[in-house]
């Protein structure tokens, strides 16, 4: 007996701030959330400390009445729902009534606030859950938040806030997301008396996101629009050769709200999916809009994650709409042209690219290709095209042994021949694999393989993956292996270097289990498998790769990322020589 007790009020408050704030982005997540709901069209944010100090947000919402001010620090009071059904639509970004009452439990927090109705404005001054004074104010309608010293007077968690440069980051990506949502609202963000973000009301999202994410990076977006009937997809995802080192530019909205949702996440890498490099990730803007009895977002402390009634729905719908964009024209990037200013200009008139990639005029190499081909051009029937209808780009010449240069009716193209014929095989030996296991051919002299330490261990645990592919190997003795049967696609190029890299990337990719490593080895073999830069080809073999790659799902880049081909605008031409 007496082992069980009600903690007391101030404890219970700081145990329950504990899951709704995190660190200052969560402060500042949460007052967004409550400006926006209260209708305002600007919203003013002053920070000290990366927010660790101060974080402050002025708004021109609806304001509340001195009742209403003094009630919304208490712990689930809310204006956004009456009753158990309302949760189950909830059309508002906050509905808990938790956020007020957790953050003033763990700071200082004044609440300035006049009501859009008329009458006197309220201060409400907090400080650690004490209530310290209310008293008639003046401001214009609207409502100012001040939170001072985050986790005052609580070390354990202060202490885990990272510096201030990391939590100022961190804000600026939250109020990114909220600015990306609301373009009719304008956001202006300041910082040790510096403006970072002064973003006015926008007419159109595509002028918020050239706004915020940049004109030369914007120019490059491809429009997204896809309809399920339930389920509508909109907005704008980034060509592929357009790519970060993290996600944190996989900007996605449900209903306009931003959240993290791994399953949206997973659907636009699965929509990119094997066409970036490892370790990039795409740039997308995406606004998800559905019923909201179609969604849960009553699933996370911070509002981050959302349930769907029909999931598989929505990420068959954003897979669908990203896919066709990345396989239009305006996909493939242009190498001479005026840069546009929004999405909405397309992507055809871009230049821009990410300052991280490599240009996309430098040759690329791929790796592990040893010297230049030196050796007789294959036939057309070696590069395995037949069956395709005339392509609408007609070859013009081949240059430096590794370029097609070629027309069609929108101008100049220049299509890299080994990307080009590895994009090609790769996606015949999807087709392959969908149907059974891929074909072999049996070498007249088997080979031996030297892997590196651990990748014998590789090779036999995943033995029936790599079977799958088309090799047949056994053991030689301490790290090397005997391979007898290789796949076919291969051909005459089967080399011990293929094997190797295959097992270094199974290597890479242990984690990710058989499945999701397969289409990244199929691309090594395609790449292994594609004619190489020193190959001359004839205007037959240029035609013939123009005919295969217009016939391609994914003709803008390689299953590795890299671009296919640039394009020379027929316009940009025509205002160079003087003939617009």
């Amino acid at each position: 007996m007496g082992l069980v007790r009600v903690l007391p009020p101030e404890i219970a408050d700081r145990i329950a701030a504990g899951e709704v704030v995190e660190r200052p982005a969560s402060v500042l997540r949460e007052l967004l959330d409550n400006a926006l709901d209260a209708g305002a069209r600007r919203v003013e944010i002053e920070l000290a400390g990366g927010g660790r100090d101060l974080v402050s947000v002025a708004d021109d919402g609806s304001g509340l009445d001195p009742d209403d001010a003094l009630l919304a620090f208490e712990r689930h009071a809310t204006s956004k729902i009456r009753t158990g059904e309302d949760l189950e639509s909830v059309r508002t970004l906050g509905f808990r009534g938790e956020a007020l009452a957790a953050i003033a439990a763990v700071s200082r927090v004044e609440l300035l606030t006049c009501p859009t109705s008329g009458g006197e404005g309220t201060r409400v001054r907090i400080d650690r859950g004490r209530l310290l004074g209310v008293e008639r104010a003046s401001r214009a309608p609207g409502t100012t938040v001040q939170v001072w010293e985050l986790f005052l007077g609580i070390p354990a968690r202060r202490k885990f806030l990272k510096s201030p440069e990391t939590e100022l980051d961190h804000c600026l990506r939250v109020v990114t997301r909220a600015a990306l949502a609301r373009p009719e609202v304008g956001f202006w963000l300041r910082h040790g008396g510096r403006t970072l973000i002064g973003s006015p009301a926008a007419g159109e999202a595509a002028g918020r996101v050239a706004d915020l994410l940049g004109s030369r990076l914007a120019a490059g977006m491809l429009p997204i629009q896809g309809d399920g009937g339930r389920v509508a997809v909109s907005g704008w995802s980034a060509r592929s050769d357009l790519h970060r080192p993290t996600r944190e530019d996989i900007h996605l909205f449900v209903n306009r709200r931003p959240v993290r949702d791994p399953l949206l996440v997973r659907a636009v890498l699965d929509a990119y999916r094997p066409g970036l490099p490892g370790g990039r990730y795409p740039v997308s803007v995406l606004f998800i809009e559905l019923p909201p009895e179609d969604v849960d977002v009553n699933v996370h402390p911070a509002k981050s994650e959302v349930r769907f009634a029909r999931p598989q729905e929505v990420r068959a719908l954003l897979v669908g709409a990203i896919g066709q964009a990345l396989r239009g024209r305006a996909a493939v990037p242009v190498f001479a042209g005026p840069s546009g200013a929004s999405p909405a200009g397309g992507a055809e008139n871009a230049s821009g690219v990410d300052e991280a990639a490599p240009p996309p005029h430098t040759v690329r190499e791929r790796t592990g290709a040893g010297e230049p081909y030196a050796g007789p051009a294959p036939s057309p029937a070696r590069l395995g095209f037949e069956g395709v209808d005339e392509a609408p780009a007609r070859p013009l010449a081949q240059y430096a042994n590794c370029y097609i240069v070629a027309s069609d009716d929108h101008g100049l193209l220049v299509v890299d021949q080994h990307v080009a014929h590895e994009r090609m095989i790769y996606e015949r030996l999807i087709k392959d694999a969908e149907s059974g296991p891929m074909a072999r051919q049996l070498l007249l002299f088997p080979q031996t393989v030297e892997l590196p330490p651990g990748g014998v261990e590789t090779l036999e645990r995943e033995r029936t993956l790599f079977e799958r592919l088309g090799f047949r190997f056994e053991p030689f003795g301490g790290s090397t292996v005997m391979v007898r049967e290789v796949p076919a696609v291969l051909g005459r190029e089967a080399r011990p270097a293929t094997l190797e890299d295959l097992v270094a990337r199974a290597m890479e990719g242990d984690r990710s289990g058989a499945e999701a490593m397969f289409p990244r080895l199929l691309a090594t073999v395609a790449c292994h498998s594609a004619v190489r830069k020193g190959m001359p080809l004839s205007l037959e073999q240029m035609g013939y790769i123009l005919r295969g790659l217009s016939a391609c799902e994914v003709p803008g880049h390689c299953p590795h990322g890299r671009v296919i081909s640039l394009r020379v605008d027929l316009a940009a031409l025509d205002r160079g020589f003087d003939r617009a």
